[in-house]
């Protein structure tokens, strides 16, 4: 018997982003980042922005990341079977220009410096955001040896 999967399925209202196997998956969520195994505890979770990463299995069996993506916020079901992720929006690594998401992440620090009262929550989410979209573009990019 191999090792046991999650089913996983990944969507916006205007895309099925992931449909899958994975060996888990982590998510961000309000509450902190979640990591689902198969067998978890059903669950219902809101999503915020973040970094979303789904590890599949490789050839020795061996978890590594196949999807890593930026979500913009959402909700997550997990059933001890399947992982059910209905997002906002998704941002994949070719998507993302990372010159514009460092430029973004010094423009949210600015904005949290002088953000007052309701509009320093707003102020963090963009904050979280624009870091996810960096992180994600910056993994994704070319190494150079020189």
């Amino acid at each position: 018997m191999g090792t046991p999967l999650l089913t996983v399925l990944v969507a916006t209202a205007e895309q099925e982003v992931f449909h899958g196997e994975a060996a888990r998956v982590i998510a961000p969520s309000v509450d902190g980042e979640l990591a689902i195994l198969p067998g978890h505890t059903p669950l219902l979770a809101q999503l915020r922005p973040g970094i979303l990463r789904i590890y599949c299995l490789g050839n020795e069996e061996e978890p590594y990341e196949c999807t890593d993506v930026v979500i913009v916020g959402g909700y997550l079901e997990a059933q001890p079977d399947a992982v059910t992720i209905l997002a906002d929006a998704i941002e994949r690594a070719d998507e993302i220009d990372a010159a514009l998401a460092a430029k973004a992440v010094e423009q949210a620090k600015q904005h949290i410096s002088n953000s007052k009262g309701m509009n320093i929550d707003r102020a963090i989410m963009e904050l979280e955001l624009a870091i996810a979209r960096l992180q994600v573009a910056r993994k994704n990019q070319p190494h150079s040896l020189n």
